[in-house]
């Protein structure tokens, strides 16, 4: 054999056949990793069994290993268990989980998000894949699901039941928890509390069964929950065995003791309880009761359980303490009596907290009531008798607040609003159980798993023969193994559980009688095949059930099965004070539970048997499993590696027999019964092209296979042909692996030939003509240095030359400069003396004429001046001479007439001068008229334009002063006199009219004083409640009536109202496709601009305060109703508004010096943060990064896919590619760029959305084997490239957006180099600056060879990577996924305002808001 072949130990260690084996040789030659040994065979039989390929290996999915048996399982689990420290693993439709002992970061809300929305063949295997894959399935099937996790105790189903909710939690939720998935989480501390106790194989086992029905709505969040529970372990509560411990809530309740509230308990350490100290553990390391205590708190106050109600739970749970406690002694003769004594503290402290009474509960547990010939006697007990009423009744008293509790918890998880349109239940119950003595609780549970394994392996088989018929297989029925008839045996008529009601029934029934008609009945009787007697013992038997045969005791059968506690005691119990313990007994025979025992009357002896743990256990059973029929499973089982709880630390005998117990290997069994090995044609060519021939051509795949494959396989019974692939046997796989490498070795020595060959001629071509080319140069080399040689004489000759040329040139320009400079200073003195002389006489030239010219207008004005005094002189005299003229005529005209009236004359000139006195003042006083005029006329002039007239009136009239004749002077007095009285008559009148005027315009201005104020007060009426119409009772449908009943408000307004600027807002929301494309860009932020600026301009500091805080609420509220399809698009200048909002503070700012709109601007930033969320649905699927074959020369390369797990309704989209990718990221860009978004805007966006992508693609990366290859990385390293010159070639660099690509890059790269020396883990740590350790971990331990010359990372070197991380693990960041939820803050440029007008606007008439324009 040319090729070792891979084998495997017992051991399931992995070696290699260095030899042929023969017939009848004794040992195989095997190589182990540490050496050669000699393996002996003594048959055939004996051989080891046969390895897989190593492409196999690691495999994902144990179905799809070519050998499939359990050393090829237990390698495979081993191996990535330990090796890749993947605790998850597939075998077919089952998960199997393998508690690591350790604390994993593959949970975070980064790995939930990298989960969701993924299909299962894409990813790795994990709790969460399961999750998502149920709930895609009820989404999209609309059909309920179930999640089935079992497993012994220790192995981690509690854990992963806590997982599987907080997935749907967060799933099935908002952005953030809402109430009813806070419910959901919060009733997992209140049930590990009250169900959970430490025991020899886990610290924290769930000693009871629970099956979580969460209800989904029609969106597919949760809308409510509903629990059952099975068999609670109430014997837990009176015994513990040694290293294990009672309920936890007990250890809780005592380590808080010295709470103030927790004093009235009367509480002590653990140790001094008798129902708390049997085990000897008291405390489980690294864990804080304290803690645990106020955790389970908070989460029944999240469930609406009020204090005090808490209070009456932790009252009832400290008086069972204080019961086990309570001193039962003997007494009688024979010790046949017992009693209680009085002073007992403990049953004070029990009675007290219960508030019964003590003396009749000490009384009723020492002594029983009989009905004998209709009479009642009463009987006392002995003292074990009334111990075990005693611990009767503290389990019944458990059981029932067991029952309170989860009933409590189901009506807090339910919701009232709706229905729930479908559920996923998740089950975790007990997994089969053997120890050295197993009772009544062992046999139900594996009872209960004999149910689940049949209804797992008839779901199995199902599967499988539903593939065989969608592939149109001619196939034969696969045989399983079918425990029908264990299970017969044990709930079949006259079966285990029947005789065991029937001997309860009996008045003096034992465990023996039991057992004695066990043996007849299927043993002599009928025997049966699962059923038999231990050799040594007469009170026990045994059953073979699947996972292996248990040998059960019957010491306390009956008693558990009864669980009976005296109706005294209950009647004690329903007459007490306590609300709570009341409600707990008398709702009992209402509500029955598996979980509580019956209560023994006379009266309800005959119904008895209906009330038994068996029988109730057997009902709840069966609903369950109708539950179960009725959805579509998924299966978890989880594995416990070792028994000592450490770390990453694997048992194989322990793994191989929980694997045996949970059905695993059975689900291999039915797989390889078949066909296990399925290929699609495409897979099988791709990988297997070389040993097929014909045309290799990838279109005709199918035809290829169905040619070729009967030549590589003779025997057609080890393959068969379906409609899309192709199936095998097992072990085919392995042959043809083989087939191919020896094609592959057999090509490559032909290829080495040919290589060697012709590198030897070309060194030969290469020597010959290196030989001629050095002749050559050397012939050469000598020719030049000839010619060299005469070339520097002619050179030396011709720098002599030029030498003395120099010389003589240089001497002759240095005369001729010096000529050239004397010539210069001669010339130049010459004309500057020209210059002075004909400068000199310029200037007395100049001097001359405009002195005369002086002169000349001196004269002339003087002449002026002369002729014009002699005017006005001459005038002057004539009007004197006349005036004299005039005064002689008059006095001899008077001295003629009348001589006598001189006298009279004089008295009339004393009262002129009298007159002229009391017209003086006149004057005086119009003088001040006039002043106070001036200030009459500065307050009409702020009046209106209809009161101009009278200003003008007002200025006008003014009294005649210039023309006052002082003819009063004369002896003339009386025409003075009449003149005067004229002129003081003008005046009151115009006085009169002038006040009348002032008044009736006073009253003008006065009114529109109130007219303005009434408007005023209406403007900021209507405002007020428009702002409250528009932001709390707008919806999404704006009518035509309600824009008309807007335009109506804006126009009885000067400026455009705050309700006109929400409703654009609301229309730009909801505007549609056709229209948005044909608008204007930047309509609506350019109309929210000019809003803000005229409310700023105006000088209201609160208007513009409100209609900014409005503008943005309105926007918000739009982004929150966006659609997130693609076909719905970015309204036009929706994007550009934050934006101008911006440019508005800032005009604001410098116009008011306030701030006061800061407040409503600086919440954009979040606003646009969230509007750039909701771009991100309008990309594809990121995973074109990773799986878009932009290369295709490297398709060919790639090895197996991985076996597809999809279920027959699963349905697959088109692959997305990177030229969809690019188209969608540019349509944004245009959509941007179309909208005048600001450059830096644009560049954050195109940051954000860069970083998501490269974070989700990452992601995705660390969570598929698949993707982890050389060739992958190759393709991923130029799709990322591709998404680089982009952003490059649209300048969005500088944004940061290429930046962000960097881990992706390195990823990228870190699957191309090399992997094996130091050198190379040094190049890696050196590199790889953006990856954090766990990530370059991650890759390594992923990374899968190409093709058979590529190899593994050995752990060897994954371990030198990580010494040298961990030196330099300050520069290296610690997380493991990148957070996909990041959101970047947005930082808005501070531009200048625009110069816009609302002349400028282009609104369109279908929009219906021309009427802002008219505001």
């Amino acid at each position: 054999m040319n090729v070792p072949l891979n084998t495997y130990t017992p051991e399931a260690v992995s070696s290699f056949l260095l030899q042929d084996y023969k017939p009848g040789e004794k040992q195989l030659l095997l190589q182990l990793s540490n050496g050669n040994v000699h393996y002996p065979v003594g048959s055939p039989s004996d051989l080891p069994p046969l390895g897989n390929p190593d492409i196999l290996e690691g495999e994902n999915d144990l179905t799809a290993l070519s050998f499939l048996h359990e050393p090829a399982v237990l390698h495979n689990l081993q191996v990535r268990f330990l090796d890749y420290n993947n605790i998850y693993t597939y075998c077919g439709i089952v998960l199997v989980a393998i508690n690591p002992y350790d604390q994993l970061p593959i949970y975070g809300e980064e790995v939930i998000d990298a989960y969701s929305g993924q299909d299962m063949t894409d990813m790795e295997p994990h709790i969460f894949s399961v999750a998502e894959e149920a709930y895609r399935t009820m989404t999209r099937e609309e059909k309920n699901q179930s999640i089935i996790i079992s497993g012994e105790s220790g192995s981690g189903k509690t854990v992963s039941a806590k997982f599987t909710m907080r997935y749907f939690a967060v799933v099935g939720g908002a952005a953030q928890q809402t109430s009813v998935e806070e419910r959901v989480l919060a009733s997992n501390p209140i049930m590990e509390s009250i169900g959970n106790a430490k025991t020899t194989r886990n610290d924290n086992s769930s000693r009871f069964g629970k099956y979580i029905e969460i209800g989904f709505g029609r969106k597919g969040d949760i809308i409510g929950a509903n629990m059952r529970t099975y068999l609670l372990e109430k014997s837990r509560v009176v015994f513990q065995a040694s290293a294990e411990r009672n309920y936890h809530i007990f250890y809780q309740l005592c380590a808080s003791r010295e709470l103030p509230e927790m004093r009235s308990l009367r509480l002590d350490a653990p140790e001094c309880f008798r129902y708390t100290n049997q085990g000897g553990e008291m405390q489980i390391p690294g864990t804080d009761d304290v803690s645990d205590l106020e955790r389970t708190r908070n989460a029944f106050t999240i469930l609406g359980v009020q204090p005090d109600q808490q209070m009456e739970l932790f009252r009832i749970l400290s008086a069972v303490l204080h019961l086990g406690n309570v001193d039962i002694q003997a007494s009688g003769r024979s010790s046949d009596r017992s009693f209680i004594d009085a002073d007992d503290r403990s049953l004070a402290v029990f009675s007290k907290l219960l508030g019964v009474e003590g003396s009749q509960m000490a009384h009723w547990i020492c002594h029983r009531r009989l009905t004998v010939g209709g009479e009642m006697l009463v009987k006392p007990m002995t003292g074990q008798q009334a111990v075990e009423a005693r611990d009767a009744l503290a389990k019944h008293i458990y059981g029932q607040l067991f029952t309170w509790t989860v009933q409590r918890l189901n009506s807090a998880l339910s919701t009232q609003r709706r229905r729930a349109k479908s559920f996923i239940g998740v089950l975790d119950i007990y997994g089969f159980e053997t120890f050295e003595r197993n009772s009544f609780e062992q046999f139900c549970i594996n009872y209960a798993n004999e149910k689940l394994q049949q209804q797992f392996n008839r779901h199995v088989f199902h599967l499988e023969q539903e593939e065989y018929v969608r592939e149109e297989l001619a196939w034969n029925r696969i045989e399983f193994s079918d425990n029908q008839q264990c299970i017969s045996l044990i709930e079949g008529q006259l079966g285990m559980f029947d005789l065991l009601d029937e001997e309860c029934r009996m008045p003096k029934g034992s465990d023996e009688n039991w057992v004695r008609k066990l043996y007849d009945q299927h043993l002599t009787s009928k025997p049966h095949p699962h059923f038999r007697k231990p050799r040594l013992s007469n009170i026990a038997f045994i059953v073979l059930h699947f996972a292996d045969t248990v040998q059960y005791e019957c010491e306390g059968f009956l008693d558990k099965n009864r669980d009976t506690v005296f109706e005294e005691l209950i009647n004690i119990l329903k007459a007490s004070q306590s609300e709570l313990v009341a409600e707990l007994f008398q709702q009992q025979g209402n509500v029955p539970s598996a979980a509580n025992g019956s209560v023994r009357s006379e009266k309800r002896a005959t119904r008895e048997h209906k009330l038994t743990v068996g029988f109730q256990f057997r009902q709840s059973l069966q609903m369950l499993m109708d539950t179960l029929n009725s959805t579509t499973p998924h299966y978890v089982r989880c594995i416990k590696p070792n028994d000592l709880k450490e770390p990453f630390m694997f048992d194989p005998k322990r793994t191989v027999q929980q694997l045996r117990a949970c059905g695993v290997l059975e689900t291999i069994r039915i797989s390889a019964a078949g066909y296990p090995t399925r290929w699609t044609y495409e897979e099988f060519f791709s990988r297997y092209r070389v040993l097929l021939r014909g045309a290799q051509n990838q279109d005709q795949a199918q035809a290829s296979c169905r040619q070729n494959l009967p030549q590589l396989i003779p025997d057609p019974d080890q393959y068969c042909f379906g409609k899309t692939k192709v199936f095998f046997r097992a072990g085919q796989v392995a042959l043809l692996e083989r087939l191919r490498a020896e094609r592959l070795r057999i090509a490559a020595v032909i290829i080495q030939s040919q290589v060697r060959g012709w590198l030897a001629r070309i060194r030969y071509t290469k020597i010959f003509w290196a030989t001629v080319t050095i002749q050559r140069y050397t012939r050469g080399t000598l020719a030049r240095r000839l010619a060299l040689a005469l070339r520097y004489t002619k050179a030396a000759l011709v720098i002599q030359k030029t030498y003395r040329m120099v010389v003589v040139r240089q001497l002759f320009l240095m005369i001729r400069q010096a000529t050239i400079t004397i010539q210069a200073f001669t010339r130049g003195t010459l004309a500057r003396r020209r210059y002075r002389v004909v400068k000199r006489a310029a200037v007395l030239l100049q001097a001359r004429v405009r002195g005369w010219l002086v002169r000349k207008a001196y004269r002339q004005i003087r002449a002026a001046v002369v002729f014009m005094q002699c005017c006005i002189r001459r005038r002057a005299a004539k009007r004197e001479l006349q005036k004299l003229k005039t005064e002689a005529r008059s006095v001899e005209r008077f001295r003629e007439l009348n001589k006598g009236m001189e006298v009279k004359l004089m008295q009339l000139q004393l009262k002129a001068d009298q007159e002229r006195n009391l017209l003086l003042l006149q004057l005086s006083a119009r003088r001040r008229w006039r002043t106070g005029g001036k200030l009459r006329r500065k307050l009409l002039r702020r009046s209106s334009n209809s009161n101009n007239k009278s200003t003008r009136r007002l200025v006008s009239i003014s009294p005649p002063s210039h023309n006052l004749n002082y003819s009063f002077f004369t002896p003339s007095s009386l025409l003075f006199h009449v003149y005067a009285e004229h002129v003081h008559q003008a005046v009151s009148q115009a006085n009169a009219a002038l006040r009348a005027e002032l008044d009736e315009e006073r009253r003008k201005y006065q009114g529109l004083l109130r007219e303005f104020t009434r408007l005023e007060q209406r403007y900021d009426n209507l405002r007020d409640m428009s702002l409250l119409t528009e932001v709390h009772s707008c919806t999404y449908r704006h009518t035509s009536s309600d824009f008309s009943k807007m335009n109506f408000y804006c126009n009885s307004l000067t400026n455009v109202t705050l309700s006109a600027v929400l409703s654009l807002l609301w229309l730009c929301a909801d505007i549609r496709v056709d229209t948005a494309l044909s608008l204007p860009p930047g309509l609506s932020a350019s109309v929210i601009f000019l809003c803000v600026r005229q409310a700023d301009c105006s000088g209201d500091q609160t208007r513009a305060r409100s209609l900014c805080g409005a503008a943005v609420t309105a926007m918000k509220a739009a982004l929150k109703r966006l659609d997130p399809q693609p076909q719905r698009p970015q309204h036009p200048g929706l994007s550009a508004a934050p934006q101008r909002h911006r440019d508005t503070s800032a005009k604001h700012h410098r116009c008011h010096h306030s701030d006061d709109t800061t407040d409503a601007v600086d919440v954009l930033p979040p606003s646009t943060a969230a509007f750039t969320n909701h771009l991100i649905p309008l990309l594809p699927s990121v995973a074109a990064l990773l799986e878009s074959e932009t290369i295709s020369s490297l398709s060919g390369s790639v090895g197996k896919l991985p076996v597809s797990r999809k279920r027959a309704g699963s349905v697959g989209g088109d692959a997305p590619t990177m030229a969809s990718v690019l188209r969608e990221l540019g349509g944004l860009h245009t959509a941007m760029t179309h909208q005048t978004l600001a450059r830096t805007l644009m560049e954050q966006a195109f940051h954000q959305l860069t970083y998501l992508i490269c974070a989700s693609a990452l992601n995705s990366l660390l969570l598929r084997k698949d993707m982890c290859s050389w060739s992958r990385g190759m393709q991923i390293r130029y799709n990322v490239s591709l998404l680089e010159e982009w952003l490059r070639s649209r300048g969005l660099q500088a944004g940061g957006a290429v930046a962000t690509l960097e881990p992706l890059i390195q990823a990228a790269q870190l699957l191309q180099v090399g992997k094996k020396t130091e050198a190379d883990a040094r190049s890696i740590v050196e590199t790889c600056t953006a990856l954090s350790s766990q990530q370059i971990v991650k890759i390594l331990g992923l990374y899968t060879p190409y093709s058979d010359l590529d190899e593994r990372v050995t752990l060897n070197f994954i371990r030198m990577v990580q010494g040298l991380l961990k030196d330099s693990s300050g520069s290296q960041p610690s997380h493991f996924l990148l957070d996909v939820r990041k959101v970047f803050p947005v930082t808005f440029p501070n531009l200048p305002p625009l110069v816009l007008s609302a002349e400028q606007l282009v609104i369109p008439d279908s929009l219906k808001i021309s009427f802002l324009r008219k505001a």
